[in-house]
């Protein structure tokens, strides 16, 4: 019986501003851009650094940390090594992060609100476990204030914070540690095969994979 629910972030219970990561792109691209590189051609360089860094995350367990990410887009772009150090790192993520709060992340679906509160209703215990790339968790939670969602979950885990990356064993142990239940009591909701789904069942918790945007508290309900 499902006593406790972990659930991750992105793509799960919400999604980027569609304008987000376009201010993003420009923001580099007029202020650390010496080869002349177009909106677009930022864009995907940003996207295949986050891609490529998630991958790696998921790979080695651990959290490649958001100044490394930054620092390999800037070489990307043909900045000079020499001129890049760690506080004109900190200085852009700091500049990204003021853009995210300004192009706030949307719900995932009109659903996702109602949804937490039926599972509270319920009498459900509910945590929120995600893997964090560019924006890190305490940025992240400041966003779920504002959203009205901080206050249904428990406690979180986020991986900047714990230096673990899901699907790793050492990512659900930060999880698990702080629940008192029974593995098999604990279900894990997510949008990523790998990283939710398989990685939390290889734990030993229960998992539900969200492949339809549009899921509702049916979708979970038939698993509870």
């Amino acid at each position: 019986m499902i006593k406790h629910i972990s659930f991750d972030l992105w793509l799960t219970l919400i999604k980027s501003h569609p304008e987000y990561k376009k201010q993003r792109a420009d923001f580099l691209r007029r202020e650390f851009n010496p080869h002349g590189f177009s909106l677009q051609e930022v864009i995907e360089i940003v996207q295949t650094t986050d891609k490529v860094s998630d991958r790696i995350n998921e790979i080695n367990g651990k959290k490649l940390q958001t100044e490394l990410m930054y620092k390999r887009i800037l070489l990307k772009l043909g900045n000079k090594p020499e001129l890049i150090n760690n506080d004109l790192l900190v200085e852009i993520k700091m500049a990204g992060n003021k853009l995210f709060m300004n192009y706030q992340p949307e719900f995932l679906n009109t659903s996702i609100h109602s949804m937490l509160d039926t599972l509270k209703a319920r009498g459900f215990d509910l945590n929120l476990s995600s893997n964090t790339g560019f924006i890190e968790g305490n940025t992240v939670s400041s966003t779920l204030k504002n959203l009205n969602i901080y206050d249904y979950f428990n406690f979180f885990v986020y991986s900047d914070e714990i230096n673990a990356s899901k699907p790793s064993f050492d990512f659900f142990d930060k999880v698990y540690k702080q629940i008192n239940f029974q593995k098999n009591e604990i279900l894990h909701v997510g949008d990523n095969y790998k990283a939710d789904y398989e990685g939390a069942l290889k734990y030993g918790f229960k998992a539900l994979h969200i492949n339809n945007k549009q899921y509702t508290i049916n979708d979970i309900t038939k698993y509870l």
